[in-house]
């Protein structure tokens, strides 16, 4: 099982003021966006390739939303994490780039395992 820390997700209440903020004020490019019914998302990347998801969704409280990580295989990894007595919560979803679930750690902080598609791999990895 690999598992590899690679972006904190942030709800934010204005994307714009956000992307600006963390492009001119902290020096991150702006990698992806992806246009939602009830906002957006856009990928925020630092100068030594970490990363913050920014999500303007109002359905969510305003703050930090999880620890995002990357997977090879999201089931043999849940498979894995079952048997060591891992709180999962809900089902594996889709998302625009792949398949995802949340787990929590002993304090009840979110982290997001998501298996991304080979086209996104491709493009973005």
């Amino acid at each position: 099982m690999r598992i590899s820390v690679k972006y904190s997700t942030m709800i934010v209440n204005k994307l714009e003021e956000s992307v600006a903020f963390y492009r001119d004020v902290l020096g991150f490019s702006e990698g992806y966006h992806v246009d939602l019914p009830f906002g957006g998302i856009t990928i925020m990347n630092s100068p030594d390739g970490a990363s913050v998801e920014l999500i303007e969704a109002p359905q969510f409280e305003t703050g930090l939303y999880s620890v995002g990580t990357d997977v090879d295989d999201l089931d043999e990894t849940l498979e894995e994490l079952r048997k060591a007595g891992c709180e999962i919560e809900g089902e594996i979803t889709p998302t625009t780039v792949g398949r995802q679930i949340f787990i929590k750690d002993p304090n009840g902080v979110r982290i997001c395992l998501i298996e991304h598609t080979e086209e996104y791999k491709e493009k973005y990895l």
